[in-house]
C-alpha cells in the first residue's frame, strides 16, 4: 500500500478540503498519515479514517510561527516512511521539497491559495519577496501540481509555465436533516434569514460592511460563524448600534453543526473587500455549501463565484461591495419573495453539478496516471 505524508499549516478539523482529499485517499487504497497544527482554539480531533499528528507550537502566528513549524516538519517527515510527500500550500513546501530530494520520494504540491499575494504581505516587502523566492525556487521541482480553480490555474501558468490541476474544494452530497429551527432560535416570524460562515473571518473579508449594512435593515437576521481578526471590530461595532439581536456570532463549529445554520438561512452571502489578488480570485467552499443549503446567494463581482451565480441564476451580484449596496440587496430579497424561492431552488439544483461526488473523480484520475 502506498503511503502518504499530507503536511499543512491549518488545523484539520475544520479544513474541509484537506478532509475530503484524504478521505478520498484512503478510499483508493493509500495509507494516509496528516501532519498538521493544533492551536490553543482547535477543536477535538474527531474520528478519521486516517491517523493525524498535530503540533502543538510555542509561537502561532507570524515569522517564528513558520520557522518553527517547518523545522519541525522536517525532523519529523525523517522518520516517516512514506511514498508521497504532499505539500498543502506554499508555507510547506520548504521541507517537503527537502525530504523529496533526501529519500527520493514524489511531491505533489497543493495550492489552496495564491499565498504571495494574501493581504498579510502587503507592507511587507522582505517578507513578500522571501515567500516569491521559495514559489520560484521549489514550485517547479514538485511532481504533482494541484490548485483549487481556473482563475489561480491561469495565474501560475502565466508565471512559470506550469500546468496546475484544477480540484475544486467542493463538499460531499450529504443528506441534512434540519436540527434547528427559527422559532427554536428566537427568530421572528418572517425575517429574512442570512450566513456568513468561514474559517478566515478577517479584515478585508466584507464583515465589517456587512454589520455596517444591517443599521438600516429591519426583520433581517445574520449568524457569522467562525473565526479571524475581524470579529473584534464587528462585535464591538453591534454592541455600539444596538445589533446584537439581529446579528448572531458563533465560534467555528464541526461542520455538520455549522451546517444545520447554515440550512436555516434564505441567503447566504460571499464577497471580499480586500482588492488583492488572492480574495478576488478566490473561490471559497461555502459558495457550495450554499449550494448543498439550497439557499440563495448574494455575492460581488469575483469572477470565479459570479459565475456560478450567473450560471444558475441562484442569487444576486454586487459590482461593489459596500454598506449601502448589502443593504439594497437584501432588501430586495425581502420584497421579491418568489424570485428568492426561485434562486433558493436553482441553489438546491446547483449541489446536484457541484459536489465533491464528482469532482473527486478528477483527484483518482490524476492519481492513477501520477
Amino acid at each position: 500500500m502506498k503511503s502518504i505524508l499530507f503536511c499543512v499549516s491549518s488545523d484539520v478539523v475544520t479544513d474541509q478540503r484537506v478532509l475530503r482529499h484524504c478521505t478520498t485517499l484512503i478510499h483508493n487504497g493509500y495509507e494516509v498519515h496528516v501532519i498538521a497544527r493544533k492551536t490553543h482554539k482547535s477543536l477535538a480531533l474527531p474520528d478519521l479514517p486516517f491517523k493525524v499528528t498535530r503540533f502543538r507550537m510555542l509561537f502561532e502566528s507570524g515569522p517564528l510561527f513558520y520557522a518553527c513549524f517547518n523545522l519541525r516538519l522536517f525532523f519529523f517527515m525523517m522518520f516517516q516512511p512514506a511514498s508521497i510527500i504532499w505539500s498543502n500550500d506554499l508555507d510547506t513546501l520548504v521541507p517537503c521539497y527537502i525530504i523529496k530530494r533526501i529519500k527520493g520520494k514524489k511531491l505533489v504540491f497543493d495550492a489552496h491559495e495564491l499565498f504571495t499575494e494574501v493581504p498579510e504581505l502587503e507592507n511587507q516587502p522582505f517578507k513578500k519577496s522571501l515567500w516569491e523566492w521559495v514559489e520560484r525556487r521549489f514550485v517547479a521541482k514538485s511532481d504533482l501540481l494541484i490548485t483549487v480553480n481556473d482563475s489561480l490555474s491561469a495565474v501560475f501558468k502565466s508565471r512559470y509555465e506550469l500546468t496546475f490541476n484544477v480540484i475544486r474544494n467542493v463538499p460531499k452530497s450529504l443528506p441534512f436533516t434540519p436540527s434547528l429551527s427559527k422559532e427554536s432560535l428566537g427568530i421572528q416570524q418572517g425575517s429574512l434569514v442570512c450566513i456568513l460562515q468561514g474559517s478566515g473571518l478577517n479584515t478585508g473579508r466584507g464583515l465589517i460592511e456587512t454589520v455596517e449594512a444591517f443599521k438600516t435593515l429591519e426583520k433581517v437576521v445574520l449568524f457569522v460563524i467562525g473565526s479571524g481578526n475581524a470579529l473584534d471590530a464587528a462585535i464591538n461595532y453591534c454592541n455600539l448600534h444596538g445589533l446584537e439581536d439581529r446579528i448572531r456570532f458563533i465560534p467555528r463549529l464541526p461542520y455538520h453543526e455549522m451546517m444545520s445554520y447554515t440550512q436555516l438561512a434564505d441567503v447566504g452571502l460571499a464577497y471580499d473587500t480586500h482588492p488583492c489578488m488572492n480574495f478576488q480570485l478566490a473561490l471559497p467552499n461555502k459558495i457550495f455549501d450554499y449550494f448543498q443549503a439550497g439557499i440563495a446567494v448574494l455575492c460581488g463581482p469575483q469572477p470565479e463565484i459570479k459565475q456560478l451565480v450567473e450560471k444558475y441564476y441562484c442569487g444576486r451580484i454586487m459590482e461593489q461591495i459596500t454598506p449601502e449596496q448589502i443593504s439594497q440587496n437584501l432588501q430586495y430579497f425581502q420584497k421579491n419573495p418568489k424570485e428568492l424561492e426561485l434562486f433558493k431552488m436553482n441553489s438546491l439544483m446547483a449541489s446536484h453539478s457541484e459536489n465533491w461526488e464528482l469532482e473527486e473523480q478528477k483527484l483518482i484520475r490524476l492519481l492513477k496516471e501520477f
